[in-house]
């Protein structure tokens, strides 16, 4: 929005009404040269008025002739503005401001035109020129905020909404604009006083009112959140945001009772059942990764089911998880062997529970844990596989392949359980059952690229087949061509058919995304050994044993060469 145009001469639309001056006059010498520029200027106005700016410009310029007035300049540098020539504006706009530099018309139909070119850091100047000479210029300084903002300068921006709010108080938009920003920056505390100043001007907006609620639970300030969400709920009660945010309050505060009443109204029931509240705790377990706040409502949830239902497991069982995440292993440990005491029939109990120990690398709790469930479910096949995991973890592979063998007797189509099963048989030596094994993956997912590298490598690793294992790495590395294993094992198998120049690309790929492994390090230097580069052989064979000084083999071949 453009001001009007302060033009030199007073009365012009009475000029106009009354006809005082004709058009004619503007040929009559007697006529002096105001009132000829005034004859052709209220013509061009006439037509601009019609939207005939041609007409105007040409009026205009003919009234220039007999007066270089700032308003005759400046009517010209709106039409051209309106035509989009934004060249032009600026040219008689500034021909207006070098006879009269302060003038604000002139001034803000410039800041117009600069904001047109999308030139906001020229625009910005202009309006700043304006404050200096007006600074109650109000629509000046919301101008100036908004182009701060397009410069993604909104510390300056938020100064100019401070003071227009100082100036005019509380408005709509700028309130609005200023918490957007406050958002922007993660001032919460300031974006909350915005939030509660639009509530001064509409205190009955709900949408705002849950903004301002949300902003108080992020601030900590639960009783005031709380007050909010309760008005909001005693004017809509079906509103199932509000309904969720007060019982996450309420579990909070440890009023369990009211948290589930409102839980329930929310299912549309009257009461819930053990299991139905199990469920509403498990919620915000699941929700722990997502937002922290809800860990201490998951362990406020459990501990009270805890205590209103001593003899059952699942309780215990969340609190061990969450007392893990709280890095309270000991609290954690009494908890999952009180969940195993009340567990009766219930595998879940130990699967999860052995699972969670493996995972925390507990492996003698791991067994101990897998073991009791083994006793009372010898045929669960998550039970023997953790078994097996953790027998692995534990440096006994050959043992863990017997538990192997049983998870897979049991679930013969999991492919992961017979890569693993596979990989046990590789590193034990037993070729053919490895092979049979892989095969038998094979068969169910023919595509599997982890089990098409893991028998590709076994083969290399035997020097036998080598052409089939460089056509099951071809495939493995078309489908995942970054992973560094993958490409290591195709380079592996170049250098056992010595093909060094390949053996050398690949594996050197597989260091660009993993540079840090002990054994593509090494296999490096075996190819480079093998092509007589002892220097570079000696130097990747160095950075291995650093990554693994137990190496004892590589330690063998660095003396020896």
């Amino acid at each position: 929005m453009l001001r009007c145009h302060k033009y030199i001469y007073a009365g012009v639309i009475l000029t106009l009404i009354i006809s005082k001056v004709s058009f004619s006059q503007a040929d009559n010498p007697k006529v002096s040269s105001n009132d000829k520029a005034l004859a052709f200027f209220i013509e061009g106005k006439t037509l601009e008025l019609q939207n005939d700016f041609i007409g105007a410009i040409e009026n205009y310029r003919m009234a220039l002739k007999h007066d270089k007035a700032v308003g005759i300049y400046h009517a010209l540098a709106q039409v051209y503005f309106k035509l989009s020539k934004f060249d032009e504006a600026k040219i008689e706009v500034n021909n207006a401001l070098r006879i009269d530099p302060d003038n604000e018309g002139c001034l803000e139909t410039l800041a117009g035109v600069y904001i047109a070119e999308k030139d906001f850091k020229m625009a910005a100047d202009t309006y700043e020129h304006i404050i200096r000479i007006d600074s109650n210029y109000t629509y000046g300084l919301y101008s100036l905020a908004r182009i701060y903002q397009e410069l993604k300068m909104p510390a300056k921006a938020i100064v100019i909404y401070e003071k227009i709010t100082d100036k005019i108080g509380y408005d709509f938009d700028v309130l609005n604009k200023m918490y957007e920003i406050y958002i922007n920056y993660k001032d919460y505390e300031k974006a909350e006083g915005v939030l509660e100043a639009i509530l001064t001007l509409d205190p009955f907006n709900i949408n705002v009112k849950k903004l301002l609620a949300s902003l108080y639970m992020r601030n900590g300030k639960t009783s005031d959140a709380r007050k909010l969400y309760e008005e909001i709920f005693t004017i809509n009660p079906e509103d199932k945001d509000v309904q969720t945010e007060l019982v996450k309050i309420y579990f909070k505060n440890n009023e369990s009772s009211k948290a589930f009443e409102n839980f329930s109204k929310m299912l549309g029931k009257d009461s819930l059942s053990y299991l139905e509240k199990v469920q509403v705790g498990e919620l915000y377990y699941n929700l722990i990764s997502q937002d922290e706040s809800s860990k201490e409502v998951a362990e406020n949830i459990f501990t009270n089911l805890s205590n209103e239902y001593p003899d059952r497991w699942i309780p215990y069982y969340y609190l061990g998880a969450i007392d893990l995440l709280n890095k309270k292993n000991s609290d954690a440990k009494d908890n999952f062997f009180r969940a195993i005491e009340f567990a009766d029939t219930s595998r879940e109990v130990y699967v999860n529970i052995s699972f969670t120990f493996f995972q925390q690398r507990e492996t003698d709790d791991a067994i101990k844990v897998a073991d009791a469930g083994l006793a009372k479910f010898p045929d669960e096949f998550r039970l023997n596989y953790i078994k097996g995991l953790s027998l692995q973890q534990s440096g006994n592979e050959k043992d863990a392949i017997v538990y192997f063998e049983k998870a897979v007797d049991v679930n013969s189509a999991d492919i992961g359980m017979l890569s693993t099963l596979a990989l046990a048989y590789d590193n034990q030596g037993y070729y053919e059952k490895s092979s049979a094994t892989y095969e038998k993956a094979l068969k169910i997912d023919p595509q599997n690229a982890l089990v098409l590298n893991n028998y590709a490598y076994n083969l290399s690793e035997r020097g036998i087949d080598l052409d089939k294992a460089l056509s099951m790495s071809k495939v493995a590395v078309d489908k995942d061509p970054q992973n560094a294993s993958y490409l290591d094992t195709m380079g592996w198998i170049y250098y056992k058919m010595k093909n060094y120049k390949q053996a050398k690309r690949y594996i050197e790929s597989s260091l660009a995304f993993n540079p840090n492994s002990a054994v593509v390090l090494e296999h490096l230097g075996d190819v480079y050994n093998a092509m007589k580069d002892n220097r570079n052989a000696l130097k990747f064979w160095k950075l291995s044993l650093e990554k693994n000084p137990n190496n004892k083999s590589l330690k063998d071949k660095i003396d020896f060469l």
